[in-house]
């Protein structure tokens, strides 16, 4: 099978690269060098960076690739244009060309309100990327009616670190710790459990891996939770990591976005705790 995927600079690319399965041949795109180990070889092709907001370039790449799939998991919080033009690009391309489509989204399309969610719980975003991931959902299925959509947590590594990790590691190691929420309640992942689940769905017929999927991790932990593992396996104090409220945010912020899923388990490993 040939795989396109986008986004491979990224957490989740990442750890899709460092596990490419047997009889994939996978052709990665992104915007900057992927970041990987010594210990993590790529498994595919990484090409140059393509603006995905431009259906002329994004059109090519994928007749370029000649892909059977895409897994659309370029991600970015800058702008609605580079979340939801973006996939309505890369998904009119791969309708183009008749390829099926995995599609990355998240919790985030959910108010927070009325946890825990499943795949069957009605979006109902309360923040501007929450409006642009549910967008780029409609977007996605909108050009290729049984695309996988899946919607996962906070994604974490640390080998090698993702860069919201080492941002928040270098500022504890600096002593400004930074303030992290303890009552905004995610379900975190590995990004090599994430990667097992994603090639575990492409490994699917095409029939059975359409609609929506949920991703979660194992646990339910508030971001200041989050911190305090992390700090931990980095091998720092905890004990400094400053609390807050959401209530105190000035932006709304979804409360708990505890991800569940009905559908039938994808790998015989369940997740694992995060970090």
């Amino acid at each position: 099978m040939k795989v396109l995927l986008t986004g491979a600079a990224g957490v989740v690319g990442t750890a899709l690269l460092a596990s490419v399965p047997h009889g994939v041949q996978l052709t990665a795109t992104a915007r900057s060098t992927p970041v990987r180990s010594g210990d993590q070889p790529t498994g595919g092709d990484v090409i140059g960076p393509v603006e995905l907001t431009d259906p002329v370039q994004v059109d090519r790449l994928v007749e370029r690739t000649g892909a059977d799939l895409v897994v659309h998991a370029a991600a970015s919080m800058r702008s609605r244009s580079d979340v939801v033009e973006a996939t309505h690009c890369v998904a009119g391309a791969a309708a183009s060309a008749g390829a099926a489509l995995v599609h990355l989204s998240t919790d985030t399309v959910f108010d927070g309100e009325h946890p825990p969610y499943s795949e069957s719980s009605t979006p109902a975003p309360v923040n501007d990327y929450g409006h642009w991931k549910l967008d780029a959902e409609l977007a996605a299925r909108g050009a290729v009616h049984d695309a996988t959509i899946t919607r996962t947590s906070l994604v974490v590594s640390l080998h090698p670190p993702d860069r919201t990790s080492a941002a928040f590691l270098d500022a504890m190691r600096a002593g400004a710790p930074p303030t992290m929420f303890d009552d905004e309640l995610r379900s975190p992942i590995r990004a090599d459990d994430l990667a097992a689940r994603l090639w575990a769905l492409v490994a699917l017929d095409r029939a059975q891996r359409g609609g929506v999927w949920h991703l979660p991790g194992p646990e339910v932990l508030s971001r200041h939770g989050l911190a305090v593992r992390l700090c931990r396996a980095a091998g720092l104090d905890a004990g400094g990591v400053p609390r807050a409220s959401v209530r105190d945010h000035p932006s709304p912020r979804p409360r708990d976005l505890t991800l569940v899923s009905s559908r039938p388990t994808l790998v015989d490993a369940p997740p694992r705790p995060v970090p």
